[in-house]
Order: structure tokens, then C-alpha cells, then sequence
């Protein structure tokens, strides 16, 4: 029983005296489903693998599907993510609809300003998705710049804001114009992040932790249709 108890204590201790880290379901570090103006530390890897409601996804989607990422920082101001999204399409064997294909897609992002602490000066980010091809063949393909400010308050928590513009490489991809959200940390539990955002195309609300250092576990729900999944394992490279 009194090896029990201190496993409880130990889990609770590692959720709660953590800082939270926030990682998009795309795999680029953010809120749910938009990035903010945010890279880890040098060195930092994050893999993981993330459910997404079909809302998120382009319209002759009519269904919910799986994406599994790699994300690396080699520097504290860049990060890259490289990330795979099953899609369904009739093969040769099999002619109904079915997980045979995947869209692949890079991401590139670097921190040319960083947030100052005690004023209002906050972080910028400048990242692009699916730069690659000339046609943009990916969903995801766009390019963005973004900004946010975090602010501790307390008795209540950390409270971080973000707003950025995206705009879209060619026609038809998920998301174009202004996005923003805000996610707060509470002071008892600063792993969790309770957190709501504009993603160009709906609104999001979810929740967040970090558990045991180095899981990122995330679910939300596009407007309550449904909802979209990540859990992501991080590690930094001690160099």
C-alpha cells in the first residue's frame, strides 16, 4: 500500500511541478490547431502521432483520419517538422476508398525576435508549410507569421495570447487569413492548458498536459462535430 501511495504522489508531482508544453496536432509547437510564436529548446525532438477530426480536414474528406510527425529543433530560433497524414483513395485490390495513400509535408520555422519578460515586447515567428513543391501539392501548404505574449498572473496562472496570418500557396488548402487563440496554464497544475482558438476555418477549445516530463498529451473538439487527439513523446539531446 505504501508503495502505491508514493506512485501516486510521483505521478501527481511530475504533472504538476512540469512546465506545460504546447504541441499542435500537426506537430509544429502551438495550441491545437494553429502555431504560435514558439521553439523549443536547441537540441529538442518531439514525435509523435495525432487523430484529426474530418472538420479539420479539406471538404472531399468525409472522414476522420490518423498523421504521425517528427519534430526537431536544432537551434533554439529553428525548428523543422516533417509530417505524413493517411488518406483514403480505391486501389487496384480493393476498390472502395481506403488508408493506401498519405500526404507528405515539411515545415520550417525560425524565430527572428523573442518574447521579453517584463514588458509587453512579445515573441515573432516566421514559418512555411510545404515549400518544397511548386505546386504546393499538400493541404497544409502556407505560409504565416505569428506573434505571442505570455503573462503570469498571480493566483491564477500563466495566460498566453496568440494572433497571426496565414496565407495559403495555392487554392484549396485548409487555412488562409487571420487566426489567433489564448491558452491558460493554471497556477495549482501549470502542466495543463486549457485552451480556445480561431483557426481560420472554425473555432477550437481543448485541453493540454505534460506528464511524467516528457509525454504532451492534447484533445479538442472543432465546434463540438467531433474531436482530434495528439500524444507526443519529447526528448532534448543534451549538446
Amino acid at each position: 500500500m505504501a508503495s502505491f501511495r508514493m506512485y501516486i504522489f510521483m505521478a501527481v508531482f511530475l504533472m504538476v511541478y512540469v512546465p506545460a508544453k504546447a504541441q499542435t496536432v500537426i506537430g509544429t509547437p502551438g495550441l491545437m490547431n494553429i502555431p504560435t510564436a514558439e521553439i523549443r529548446e536547441g537540441g529538442t525532438f518531439d514525435g509523435g502521432v495525432s487523430l484529426l477530426q474530418r472538420e479539420l480536414l479539406p471538404k472531399e474528406m468525409d472522414y476522420n483520419t490518423w498523421l504521425y510527425y517528427v519534430n526537431f529543433a536544432p537551434f533554439s530560433f529553428v525548428d523543422v517538422t516533417f509530417r505524413e497524414t493517411l488518406l483514403k483513395y480505391p486501389s487496384a485490390s480493393n476498390p472502395e476508398p481506403h488508408f493506401c495513400q498519405q500526404d507528405r509535408s515539411l515545415s520550417v520555422r525560425v524565430l527572428p525576435v523573442k518574447e521579453k519578460q517584463g514588458c509587453w515586447w512579445p515573441s515573432v515567428l516566421l514559418g512555411v508549410n510545404d515549400f518544397y513543391s511548386d505546386q504546393g501539392g499538400s493541404f497544409y501548404a502556407a505560409a504565416y507569421g505569428v506573434m505571442t505574449k505570455s503573462l503570469a498572473f498571480d493566483g491564477v496562472g500563466t495566460l498566453s495570447a496568440t494572433v497571426g496570418y496565414t496565407h495559403s500557396i495555392r487554392e484549396g488548402v485548409l487555412y488562409d487569413g487571420v487566426f489567433g487563440g489564448a491558452s491558460l496554464s493554471p497556477e495549482f497544475a501549470p502542466t495543463m492548458r486549457l485552451m480556445g482558438e480561431y483557426d481560420t476555418q472554425g473555432v477550437n477549445i481543448g485541453l493540454g498536459a505534460q506528464v511524467f516530463r516528457r509525454l504532451n498529451l492534447t484533445c479538442f473538439t472543432r465546434e463540438f462535430k467531433g474531436f482530434s487527439a495528439t500524444v507526443s513523446y519529447q526528448y532534448t539531446i543534451p549538446y
